[in-house]
């Protein structure tokens, strides 16, 4: 487990990070995401120890990184975003470098060299230089090398970026393998990443976080998550604006005649399928019939974009945060 508490971290006058708190879980995945210039990267390198807060702490599976950097970041694996490969050392050769100084010799060595090769793909390029490896292979070696110890915690920043469909697909497929035993924080822009394999979400903006919750709080945020759009055949209002459990939105016209009538309409703290079901029953009793249903679900990247946005006040912001 990763808990941060009140992170600030100032670069001469400009505070990157401002009061930041949040707890990766074990056995769950916490997506990280934010506009350019955020504060993620920034995170991310002081929760695994490669830069001090200027105040604030991070604990690691229990121990404080500020007063025992060593022993809290040997419970870490790091995928940076643009990890570094040694050019002139092929992927054996780099992996067990990278097992050496993490302390691994002998036989656990190769051992732990073998499962992550294995879990990562990577039998086909073991005797080719980095340098010459595709982008997709060189992030697969990078998270080789982030598993190796089998860290109680992991931090993978952007780690499908470059890769093709079949080898996300893997990359989320080993995160679910690895979230059995360790807690994982997935920083990413790639909103489709938080719905493949995030539990929970936090969003930050300008340093501030402006979202902290469950995926399905933050795809909740969309106006149009939860709303239930039914067209009937003829237009009839009075039915429907005396429901006690659903919330009517709009009522309009339509068809080329306008003849029909569309519904847009919410459940009024009952679930959407005891409102549709009130709504389906309105219109029959009406001698309506239902032309088409549609159930809507948040999108991301609508969230994303109204959190994201410079001319949001941060009050507002702040108001979006579940603990």
């Amino acid at each position: 487990m990763i808990t941060v508490n009140n992170i600030y971290k100032q670069y001469g006058g400009k505070h990157a990070l401002n009061g930041l708190s949040f707890t990766a879980e074990n056995g769950s995945v916490l997506g990280f995401i934010g506009p350019n210039g955020a504060g993620k990267s920034t995170a991310m390198r002081i929760l695994c120890g490669v830069m001090p807060p200027t105040s604030g702490t991070v604990i690691v599976s229990g121990i404080n990184l500020n007063e025992d950097s060593r022993a809290a970041r040997e419970k870490i694996g790091y995928l940076p975003e643009n990890a570094p490969l040694y050019t002139g050392m092929n992927v054996t050769a780099f992996l067990r470098y990278c097992g050496g100084m993490r302390g691994l010799a002998g036989k656990k060595l190769e051992c732990a060299m073998g499962e992550a090769v294995e879990k990562c793909c990577l039998h086909d390029v073991l005797h080719e230089e980095l340098e010459a490896l595709s982008k997709g292979f060189r992030r697969r070696v990078c998270l080789a090398q982030a598993i190796m110890h089998k860290p109680e915690n992991l931090v993978l920043d952007e780690p499908t970026d470059g890769l093709d469909p079949d080898q996300k697909r893997e990359i989320r497929t080993l995160i679910d393998e690895i979230r059995e035993h360790s807690a994982v924080i997935v920083s990413t822009h790639i909103l489709e990443e938080i719905d493949a394999v995030c539990d929970s979400v936090l969003a930050i903006r300008g340093g501030y976080r402006v979202f902290y919750g469950s995926t399905a709080q933050f795809r909740a945020l969309d106006p149009e998550h939860g709303v239930i759009v039914m067209r009937f055949d003829a237009f009839l209002e009075e039915p429907f604006r005396s429901l006690a459990d659903v919330e009517l939105l709009a009522l309009e016209r339509g068809g080329e005649s306008g003849t029909e009538m569309t519904i847009r309409a919410r459940s009024l703290g009952g679930s959407s399928s005891d409102a549709v079901a009130s709504l389906v029953n309105a219109a029959s009793a009406n001698g309506l019939k239902l032309l088409g249903l549609e159930q809507r679900s948040g999108h991301l990247d609508e969230v994303f974009a109204n959190l994201a946005s410079p001319g949001r006040g941060r009050e507002e912001a702040e108001s979006c945060i579940t603990e």
